[in-house]
Order: structure tokens, then sequence, then C-alpha cells
């Protein structure tokens, strides 16, 4: 490509911002285009938790790895507010989570990322302020984790960059190579190439092929303020999670509750409730837990729970991007997917997520090079 190719990133949550972004460092003409004006629900809804320690398939581990290692080397860009690396406990209460905890530290030792089983006890001098209701059988220690702010990672990717609020509904092939995104006013524009990194709001796309299939679960953080800093590190039992976001804040979590939503049996009046209820008596001498923002957001997933990064080979020019854990992939994948579409240089660890996209309607993985 000879000159500065002209872009268009469609969704302006995390990983379509820091697509943005990287394309215009490198001398794209970017357009930015989203059609939420409610700041990106599926990223503020994010727990946030900066990790490579979760992830069981050697694929996966080996992408968030390198993702925690693109956030450390960025980390002096970013500031202090946007990514702290506190380390993470993973609580075991009973024999199932128990195994998990074991799983994740012989995994996480193996590939040299680093890991632990601390006696209870030394976890309880970490984190003093903590009462558990269910005694900890061990504790898994990850020094590598760490956590983001979702708002201030996407400003920062934001910065320099115009965002236009619009619905795109229409992908489709026009002369020369290009690309025509129609609106949902109506109005049509051409361009070179296409990033789709609009989550929950791909489906509303028409596309003339298919698209990998995405699994939309629910999402929801009670983001809040202390008398006292509750925890020093990210903290997650089977039940809960709760994690530092500011001095004298704090930013909780559930699984629990986020399948409760997928099921329609909550509100986020009563999730809130329930969530601080547990934070109080957790934190019995903390004082004060007010809640500060609550806020529940699309959760996208591809089906197989892989992202999925790429070119289609029956569209050239439109690039897929989505994933689980996108606060913890985004620099990374916006970084890498920005070279590949000004320089044609495929990373090869992106490799095992590429989707191969069909008219069918059937959509499979496929590896650089074969099928």
């Amino acid at each position: 490509m000879t000159a500065p190719a002209r872009v268009t990133v469609l969704g302006a949550g995390i990983l379509g911002a820091a697509t943005a972004h990287h394309l215009a460092r490198q001398g794209a003409h970017v357009t930015l285009i989203d059609a939420d004006t409610r700041d990106a629900r599926s990223t503020t809804a994010s727990f946030a938790c900066v990790n490579g320690s979760a992830k069981s398939d050697p694929d996966l581990c080996a992408l968030n790895d390198r993702a925690v290692e693109e956030y450390r080397r960025i980390a002096h860009t970013l500031g202090a507010a946007a990514v702290r690396f506190t380390g993470q406990h993973f609580v075991a209460t009973g024999p199932d989570s128990l195994r998990i905890a074991e799983r994740r530290v012989n995994a996480a030792c193996s590939r040299g990322y680093g890991g632990e089983i601390l006696p209870v006890g030394a976890f309880r001098e970490r984190e003093p302020h903590l009462r558990l209701d269910t005694p900890p059988l061990a504790v898994a220690w990850f020094p590598a984790d760490g956590w983001a702010d979702p708002e201030a990672l996407r400003a920062h990717f934001l910065t320099g960059l115009t965002m236009q609020h619009r619905k795109a509904i229409a992908i489709s092939p026009r002369g020369s190579g290009r690309l025509q995104i129609t609106f949902a006013d109506g109005d049509r524009t051409d361009t070179d190439r296409v990033v789709d990194a609009t989550g929950a709001g791909a489906a509303d796309i028409e596309l003339p092929v298919s698209r990998p299939p995405l699994h939309v679960t629910s999402g929801f953080v009670v983001a809040t303020d202390t008398d006292r800093d509750l925890v020093t590190t990210v903290v997650r039992t089977p039940q809960f999670g709760i994690r530092p976001d500011g001095p004298r804040r704090a930013l909780l979590h559930s699984h629990e509750i986020d399948r409760l939503f997928d099921h329609d049996r909550t509100t986020a009046e009563l999730a809130a409730e329930t969530l601080l209820d547990r934070a109080r008596r957790m934190f019995p001498d903390a004082g004060h837990i007010t809640p500060r923002r609550i806020t529940r957001g699309p959760r996208p997933t591809p089906a197989d729970g892989k992202p999925a990064v790429g070119e289609s080979a029956i569209l050239p020019g439109y690039y897929e991007l989505s994933a689980h854990s996108g606060i913890t992939l985004a620099p990374l994948l916006g970084r890498l997917l920005a070279t590949e579409i000004l320089t044609e240089f495929r990373d090869p660890i992106l490799s095992p997520f590429r989707p191969d996209w069909s008219l069918s309607g059937n959509v499979t993985r496929s590896v650089d090079g074969a099928r």
C-alpha cells in the first residue's frame, strides 16, 4: 500500500478505539464510527482484570501472556491511572475451585508466567480487611496480573481522534477493491478497509458473507466509594470479585449475578444491592461503601470462546475484531491488526484466531496458509 489507507473503524469500545489509535499512529486516514452514544457499555461493564492467569487453551495463554507484556511495554505512556500491576489472588473455597487454582498455577508456572499457592495466613496478611464467608482452602497468587481503568484506557486511545455517532446497517463490495458502508439514515460512504469492532451490534450489520457467531452474555459491575482502601490487589473467589479502582474506591463483580441477568432473574437495583451487601459483610470494619456507578452491558464473545481477528477471504478489505477479555487484549490486538492492515504483515500469534468466512453460513477456524 503506497499511500495511507482510508480505514473506517466501526465500534469505539476498547477494541475499536485501540485499533483506530494504532492505525492513525501508523499514518492511515481513520474514520471512527460508533452507534452507541452511551460510552461503550461493554467496555465500562468489564471487571477489567489484566491477566494471563485465567486461560487454559495454549493458544489463548500465549496471546494473553503477550498482551500482558504489551501493557508493561506501554505502561509509561498510559500512566498509573490507566493500568496497575497489583497481582491477583484467586481464593479457593471448595474442592472445585481448589482444582481450578492448582491447575492455573501449574499452567502459569510451566510457561513462565508465574504463580504459586500461598499459605492462607500470608493472604490474610496481604488483605487484612477482608473477611470471607467461607474459610479458604488455598489461595493462588499471580504476581504478573493487574487491572485497568477502562475509561482512562479508552480515553487514551481516543485522544486526537474524531468520532461520528452513526449506525451502520450494511457493508458491500465496490469496484477497485473498495467497500461501501450504508447507514441507517440512508447515507453511504466508500472506504478502502473496514474494521468491524461493533461487538453485540455486529448482528445488525448486513454482510454478503457470514460472520463468526457471537455469544452475548451480560456484564454487571458496581463502582464504589469507600472510607478506606478495601484491597490492594485483585481478589477473586468463586462467588465474588473485588479490585482497587483508585484511592478509596473499589470495583465489585460476580459471575453469578451476570448469569442471573442472562436468565432475566434480577434487576440492576437488586443486583447492585446484592453486591454491596456482600462487600459490607466481607469488610465489616470498612465504614461506608456507597455506589458511585452501576453499569450493565453486553459481553459479546465469539461462540467458541476465542478471539476472531482478521480479514475475510471472501470480502477483501473487511476485518473482524471481536474477543472475550477485550480489556486485556485490546492494546496488543489493536496494534497487530493496524500493522496487518497497513503493511500486510501477519503476526503468527494471531494465526489460531483467523475466522474462515463462508457464503453458506458455516464459520470455522482457519490457520494462516492452511484450511
